[in-house]
């Protein structure tokens, strides 16, 4: 019986640099696993950014959003990065300023404010966008 390898090649995302962007994103669209432990600070070890979950309590594939002006603040659009509907369950935020998921594409729509600093291990909103700062 003989083995079979794969090379595996880590999954880039690019992000144009306009001035009218400004965001930083990771994502696994789906794959990439955050630590299965349900400590915030293990599971987004980042700073400035908001982590998302597929699960509750910090668990499963992470998302992960910074703005690159934080004062100005960017609307980032989940249906597009495959984050859309309910699939985010539980959120990180290690920025001072305060996240808000939209119900609607272009931050419109019924919104649901996270946490500044902040903790939320388990929700559910149907989201399609995100403002961060």
């Amino acid at each position: 019986m003989s083995a079979i390898s794969a090379r595996v090649r880590p999954l880039r995302v690019a992000v144009p640099l306009a001035a009218s962007i400004g965001l930083l994103l990771s994502t696994g669209s789906g794959t990439a696993q955050a630590d299965t432990t349900a400590d915030p600070a293990t599971a987004c070890p980042f700073s400035r950014t908001l982590c998302l979950f597929d699960q509750p309590d910090y668990n499963g594939a992470r998302f992960t959003a910074q703005s690159l002006n934080p004062p100005t603040g960017v609307c980032v659009d989940l249906v597009e990065h495959g984050w859309g509907g309910t699939r985010a369950r539980s959120a990180v935020n290690n920025a001072p300023q305060t996240p808000v998921l939209f119900a609607g594409s272009d931050c419109t729509g019924s919104p649901l404010p996270l946490s500044g600093n902040g903790l939320n291990a388990s929700f559910t909103f149907d989201a399609k966008s995100v403002i961060v700062h």
